[in-house]
């Protein structure tokens, strides 16, 4: 199961008891995933891929208005997966296209809506509960494994701009970009925006999933900067204690080590008899300061440099 999915199946079981939420959610799914038909009775009909969904529009949409349902599978050409269908019809479908912003009749005929309706904005419950359905509608969200990307489509530009709006008074920074030229997608990109609108939907366990892999992430990261830095150091001490122990040799062979001060000749002492020892376990052989021991092997380098210009 995809992590999207995971998502829709954590929102479909949350108990939306307030009519003005369920409202709210209904308008969102419809906004996303509902069509309309006109016969000689007007009908909505919805598309989704989780037959959870499916069963769940039914559900909050017979809650509310006096109306027949039903929900079809269907194998649709060159898919992988079925489509589930959910077709709306009977006494009180105009009135629930009317409340949910689908079409509202006007004497001359119905008129298609493209502003969400005033309902969403009364409560903050309200708003996330249309978020939440605009998400069950055409949301998805990919594996947090793979990366951080949640978007939401929407068929007509004024609406996805005001949902937009709707998810930035939340302080979380949506933006929208065009698909296929009628299409319009609604995304949020950052881990933590991602993860703070599953939880502002009501998917607090996902958002805690997400969390839990971007953890595993930073510490997988940390480590392996860390053993990067570990590495490069090591090398630089390696190749910095070959160099020393060839500017010994030369000075021995040029002007023998028994010319140099005593605190020079300890230190060429200890790097020959310690080729892999570190500055500092010199410095502790010598029982001197990690900088003294640092200078007196700059210095035994700089004199194998001046003998090489001679």
């Amino acid at each position: 199961m995809s992590f999207s999915s995971v998502c829709k199946d954590e929102l479909i079981r949350i108990r939306v008891k307030s009519p003005e939420q369920r409202l709210a959610q209904l308008s969102g799914m419809t906004f996303t995933a509902g069509g309309i038909r006109i016969s000689r009775q007007p009908s909505l009909f919805y598309h989704t891929e989780n037959p959870g969904t499916a069963k769940h529009i039914a559900s909050i949409a017979l809650s509310l208005y006096d109306l027949d349902a039903v929900v079809e599978e269907k194998i649709v050409e060159h898919r992988r997966k079925p489509i589930y269908e959910v077709t709306l019809s009977g006494k009180e479908i105009e009135k629930m296209m009317n409340d949910t912003g689908a079409m509202v009749r006007f004497e001359t005929g119905f008129r298609l809506m493209t502003e969400i309706p005033a309902c969403v904005f009364e409560t903050e419950e309200s708003k996330r509960a249309f978020l939440r359905g605009c998400y069950l509608g055409s949301g998805s969200c990919i594996d947090p494994k793979r990366g951080y990307h949640l978007e939401l489509i929407f068929r007509a530009r004024s609406v996805a701009e005001t949902a937009a709006e709707l998810i930035r008074s939340f302080y979380l920074p949506a933006r929208i970009s065009v698909r296929n030229g009628d299409r319009f997608i609604v995304y949020l990109k950052d881990g933590d925006d991602v993860s703070g609108m599953l939880a502002l939907i009501g998917a607090s366990s996902a958002a805690l999933s997400l969390e839990n892999v971007r953890v595993e992430k930073d510490v997988r990261n940390y480590v392996n900067r860390t053993t990067n830095c570990e590495s490069a150091n090591l090398d630089k001490q390696v190749n910095a204690a070959i160099r020393q122990q060839a500017a010994i040799l030369a000075i021995d062979k040029q002007i023998g080590l028994g010319s140099l001060p005593a605190s020079l000749q300890q230190a060429a002492r200890l790097r020959v008899e310690h080729p892999d020892a570190s500055v500092q376990e010199l410095a502790d052989l010598a029982e001197i300061q990690k900088s003294g021991m640092y200078h007196r092997l700059d210095r035994l380098m700089k004199i194998a440099e001046g003998l090489e210009g001679e």
